[in-house]
């Protein structure tokens, strides 16, 4: 199975970069899951919780808004900030 290569940045630096199974964020329609083999696909993010699926385990990040590309099976998340 295929999976997603994620980068999770702000302008303080990269916060997260890595594979994941999936990503799921809360957008400005609602929230959304991206799986691999995803959809070209941009949004914005509203603040909320990232959670990130890797290696069978969720790691979750309060974001306070940004976008989100996604791109033959690579997710760039560009964050205002992550607290």
């Amino acid at each position: 199975m295929s999976k997603l290569y994620l980068k999770l940045v702000t302008n303080q630096g990269e916060a997260f970069s890595g594979e994941a199974e999936k990503v799921t964020a809360k957008g400005g329609l609602g929230e959304f899951t991206i799986l691999p083999s995803h959809a070209d696909f941009m949004s914005t993010i509203v603040p909320g919780k990232l959670l990130i699926t890797t290696g069978g385990k969720s790691k979750e990040f309060n974001l306070t808004g940004g976008f989100i590309e996604v791109s033959d099976n690579n997710v760039t998340i560009l964050a205002d900030s992550v607290e």
